[in-house]
C-alpha cells in the first residue's frame, strides 16, 4: 500500500470509523475482533483494518503496538489457517505521528467463496457482514443468499419440480408480441416455446426444468405462488406521509403473477392514479411522457428486475401524500451513489435480458442515470434511496412533482391532502367502482 493512500485514508477517517476502515488497540496481541472485522470486509467490500489506536472522545488516536513485528507475523501465519477460503489481505507496519501500527488492507472476496467465515465457527456463528461503521453476524438468509450466488446467477437456479407445461401460454405470446415490435427480424422468433427459453437461459441443462427467471417471467400464477409464495407486489395508498397510518384499502392492490404480467398490472394501476392526458405506442408504453412519469415506470423496472425473489417480505408501492416509495426485497449490488454513472451490477442477469430484449430497460444500467438527469434538466425533485444491506432490503423514494404540497413536512404538521392529490385518488376510485359492470343508477 502507498503510503500517500495510507495518509489519505487516515486523514479522511481520523475522527470515526466507517465502512471501509475500522480501528484496533491490540497493542500486545490480535484481539478476536481482528478476524471478524476481516470476515466483514471480505463478505462486503473490502476494507483496511489498523491496528495500535485508541478511541479518545470522538477521536482515534494512534498509541502503537509494542512488538510490531511479531504481531504482524502471528497475523500473516494465521490468516490462511483461520478462515473457510484464505482472505485475500496484505499487512505492513507503518508509523503515524512517530508510532508503529499495522496496516490490514482486506480486499473482497470473489462471489465463489463468499461466505468468508471463521472455520471454527462455522458459517453463521463465524462469518460477518459489513453495515456502516460496524461488524454484523451473518443471518440464515445471508448465508442462503451467498451459497446461492456461489452457483451463479439467483435466477439461474433450477425450480425442482417444474415443466415446460407450467409455463403460461398467453404471457409467452405476449413476449413474442413485445420482442416483435422492438425488432420484428429478431432470431429467436422463429423458434418454437422450447427454443426460445433456452435461448434465454430459461430452461435447465437437460431441457425439462425451468430456472428461477423462467418461472417467475412466464410461470402460470398458481405454478409461482407455490414455488414463490413472498412473489407479490403490493401498491399501498397511504392517506398521509407516515407508514401505518391511514391506509385506503379502496386504493390499494396486490398484485401477483408472472413478472411480464405484474408489471403490466403495476404500470395500468399507477398510471391511473397518476392521471395525465397521452397517448400510447404499440407496446402499450406512453410517448411524450414527462420526467416524473419515467422516472416512476424505471423504478418499477429496476424493482422487478433487481429484486431477491428468495427474500421472504414482497415488494411494495406505497404511495403517500407528498412521495412514493418502491420497496425493494433485496439490497442494491451497486453503491447508490455510483447510481448517476453508467453500468450495474445484475442481480438477476436472465430477467433483465428479457426486459431489455422487450425494451422494458436500458442496456449496460443506463436507465437510472438517463432518468436522474432528465429529471435535473425539466427542475424535478431527485429521488433518494435507502440502501439497507443489514436487512437486505432496497427503498427508492420519489417525491410527488406538485407545487401545491406542503414544501416541509414534519412529524409535527397534521398532513394535508392537497388538491392534485385529492382529486387524483377520486380519479382513480372512480375508474376502480367503473371496473364492475354498474346499473345505470349506479
Amino acid at each position: 500500500m502507498k503510503v500517500s493512500y495510507l495518509k489519505e485514508m487516515i486523514n479522511k477517517w481520523r475522527d470515526r470509523e466507517g465502512e471501509h476502515i475500522e480501528y484496533k488497540l491490540s497493542t500486545s496481541a490480535l484481539s478476536k475482533d481482528v478476524w471478524e472485522t476481516v470476515s466483514a470486509f471480505s463478505n462486503e467490500g473490502g476494507g483496511i483494518i489498523l491496528l495500535g489506536y485508541k478511541k479518545l472522545g470522538d477521536r482515534y488516536v494512534p498509541v502503537g503496538v509494542k512488538d510490531p513485528a511479531k504481531i504482524l507475523d502471528d497475523f500473516t501465519s494465521t490468516v490462511s489457517q483461520k478462515f473457510n477460503f484464505c482472505p485475500v489481505v496484505s499487512a505492513n507496519i507503518a508509523e503515524d505521528e512517530g508510532k508503529p501500527i499495522i496496516v490490514i488492507e482486506v480486499k473482497e472476496a470473489p462471489r465463489y467463496q463468499k461466505p468468508i467465515y471463521i472455520k471454527d465457527a462455522g458459517p453463521l456463528k463465524g462469518g460477518f457482514k459489513r453495515v456502516g461503521a460496524t461488524d454484523i453476524r451473518l443471518t440464515d438468509e445471508d448465508v442462503y443468499r451467498y451459497y446461492l450466488e456461489r452457483m451463479g446467477a439467483p435466477d439461474a437456479q433450477p425450480v425442482n419440480g417444474t415443466t415446460l407445461d407450467d409455463i403460461e401460454p398467453a404471457t409467452l405470446s405476449a413476449f413474442r408480441n413485445l420482442r416483435r415490435l422492438v425488432n420484428p427480424n429478431a432470431p429467436e422468433l422463429s423458434f418454437d416455446d422450447k427454443e426460445l427459453l433456452k435461448a434465454y437461459n430459461l430452461l435447465t441443462k437437460d431441457s425439462e426444468t425451468l430456472t428461477a427467471a423462467g418461472l417467475l417471467l412466464f410461470g402460470k400464477e398458481e405454478i409461482v405462488k407455490r414455488h414463490f409464495p413472498a412473489v407479490r407486489l403490493d401498491i399501498i395508498r397511504i392517506k398521509g406521509v407516515e407508514w401505518g397510518k391511514d391506509r385506503d384499502p379502496f386504493l390499494s392492490r396486490d398484485l401477483t403473477g408472472n413478472l411480464i404480467t405484474l408489471r403490466s398490472s403495476a404500470i395500468d394501476f399507477l398510471d391511473r392514479f397518476f392521471l395525465i392526458p397521452f397517448h400510447a405506442d404499440e407496446r402499450g408504453e406512453r410517448v411524450e411522457e414527462n420526467a416524473h412519469r419515467k422516472a416512476l415506470r424505471e423504478a418499477l423496472t429496476n424493482l422487478l428486475m433487481h429484486q431477491n425473489y428468495f427474500h421472504r417480505s414482497p415488494a411494495q408501492v406505497r404511495i403517500y401524500n407528498d412521495r412514493i416509495e418502491f420497496y425493494n426485497p433485496g439490497y442494491s449490488l451497486k453503491d447508490p451513489s455510483l447510481f448517476g454513472s453508467p453500468g450495474s451490477e445484475l442481480r438477476n442477469p436472465s430477467i433483465a435480458s428479457v426486459f431489455y430484449d422487450i425494451g422494458w430497460a436500458e442496456a449496460k444500467g443506463t436507465g437510472l442515470k438517463t432518468t436522474i438527469e432528465l429529471l435535473k434538466k425539466e427542475g424535478y425533485p431527485l429521488p433518494e434511496y435507502l440502501n439497507d444491506i443489514k436487512h437486505d432490503t432496497f427503498t427508492l423514494v420519489l417525491p410527488h412533482p406538485i407545487a401545491e404540497i406542503t414544501e416541509q413536512v414534519t412529524p409535527q404538521v397534521t398532513p394535508q391532502v392537497t388538491p392534485q392529490v385529492e382529486l387524483m385518488d377520486r380519479v382513480a376510485a372512480t375508474i376502480k367502482f367503473c371496473e364492475t359492470p354498474r346499473t345505470l343508477k349506479e
